[in-house]
């Protein structure tokens, strides 16, 4: 109990009541309804590499051996490897101590690690200690991309602006460089590359992070110049355009002449039809008065241009 807390001498009482001898020392008990802080090691990890092995320990007091503390860990590593046990120290009291072992990763950096010390007490609540430490690790860049403004499709003539992104500790005097697919040499130097699209900008664009502990390339991202796009098929529509309207006018101008042609043709041969019907029918005309008489004659032709011809009359 907390009113236990109080300085207790040592006496010693024998048969004789006269004999009694007590100690001037006195021991001070302290009873706290608190368990006792966490010890957590080592305390002074501040960094660490990534891909090197860490060890942490983690330690409570167990005052009543027969209920001892629960350890538990937040935030554990993907890696970890986690081993528990109750140990006595040199001076005769007991802990429980917990050890986690794992790699370090990039994902781990600035994560807060936690150690819980769960104590049982006969009451409805459980009471608890806690310590924390944030794990620091220094790698390489990681995940370097590359963003876009205003998007991935520019007019000619638009500003855009190219950002290189990338995860490192340290992150302070990071180097970025740019590229362009078919070109050797860098374009530029800096997180940041802007420039005015022209007809050329397109393609596609890379860059490269470094820091002290090493260096990483971006995957490539491509640039869309629309308007050149479009220019293009405008122009290829135009010309199919025209080139299908002069196809019609020739047509046209085709049939057009042939239909005159077959209109001439017509009127030539309804002319001829016309004419030779008007001859037939004054040939073959008989006389309609009895004054009007057939005349027949003969000629020879024995003796050319001779002999006169005779014309009877009937």
């Amino acid at each position: 109990m907390n009113n236990h807390s109080d300085n207790y001498y040592f006496r010693v009482e024998t048969n004789t009541p006269d004999q009694k001898y007590t100690y001037q020392n006195p021991i001070n008990i302290s009873v706290s309804d608190s368990p006792q802080p966490l010890i957590l090691k080592p305390t002074d990890l501040k960094e660490v590499m990534e891909e090197i092995t860490v060890n942490l320990s983690c330690s409570a007091e167990a005052p009543c051996p027969k209920q001892p503390p629960t350890i538990s860990w937040s935030n554990i590593p993907q890696s970890a490897n986690i081993t528990t046990q109750l140990q006595e120290k040199p001076d005769k009291t007991q802990s429980v101590f917990s050890h986690m072992t794992f790699k370090a990763s990039y994902m781990d950096h600035r994560k807060n690690i936690s150690c819980t010390a769960t104590y049982p007490r006969n009451t409805s609540n459980d009471s608890t200690v806690e310590t924390t430490m944030m794990l620091q690790v220094l790698f390489s860049p990681k995940e370097t991309c590359i963003t876009i403004d205003p998007s991935a499709s520019i007019s000619v003539g638009t500003n855009v602006t190219l950002t290189c992104k990338s995860k490192a500790n340290p992150s302070k005097n990071m180097n970025y460089t740019w590229y362009k697919r078919g070109q050797e040499n860098q374009l530029d130097f800096g997180e940041q590359l802007t420039f005015t699209v022209h007809r050329k900008s397109g393609g596609w664009y890379f860059c490269t992070a470094k820091n002290e502990h090493g260096n990483q390339k971006s995957e490539e991202i491509q640039l869309i110049v629309a308007v050149g796009v479009s220019a293009f098929l405008l122009t290829f529509l135009l010309i199919t355009l025209f080139l299908r309207v002069q196809r019609v006018k020739a047509i046209t101008i085709k049939e057009t002449d042939v239909s005159d042609q077959g209109q001439e043709k017509q009127v030539q041969i309804s002319s001829i039809y016309t004419n030779g019907a008007f001859v037939s029918d004054e040939e073959l005309e008989m006389p309609k008065d009895e004054n009007d008489k057939v005349h027949s004659g003969e000629i020879d032709f024995s003796t050319p241009q001779t002999k006169s011809t005779t014309v009877k009359s009937s």
